[in-house]
């Protein structure tokens, strides 16, 4: 079984997911350990640093904390999970996903005019480069 020191305490993958001290769960992300099992993580952070290793996309797009969907918004290469994201309820998830330049159509009439202003000018803007 895999394990690692943290603050010289050895943790194996169990023992790191039942740690209470979520500075220590974020540490083992940093070092990429037990990624698999932190997406399941109580802590939103946790759960947002993972996403950030590019793990678990496909999960994580669902949470239920918008700070961890926009971190997928802002990491995931997968256009299906950009698909799923361009439709959230939250605002800056839309606006990362806009930024990005997926699906600039989508937003022309988002109910958010800065979303919109985005997807006008990225159109805009690509119709010029060609």
């Amino acid at each position: 079984m895999n394990t690692i020191t943290i603050d010289g305490k050895v943790y194996n993958e169990k023992q790191i997911v039942k740690e209470k001290d979520e500075l220590i769960r974020l540490q083992a992300v940093d070092f990429c350990f037990a990624l698999s099992a932190l997406i399941k993580d109580s802590s939103a952070l946790v759960r947002t640093a993972v996403a950030r290793k590019g793990i678990g996309l496909d999960t994580l797009v669902n949470d239920k904390d918008w700070k961890v969907r926009a971190t997928v918004a802002r990491y995931c290469e997968e256009l299906d999970l950009l698909d799923i994201l361009k439709k959230d309820e939250n605002e800056f998830v839309r606006f990362i996903v806009a930024k990005r330049g997926h699906d600039l159509q989508w937003f022309l009439n988002d109910v958010d005019e800065e979303i919109a202003s985005i997807a006008r000018h990225g159109i805009k803007d690509s119709q010029i480069a060609a």
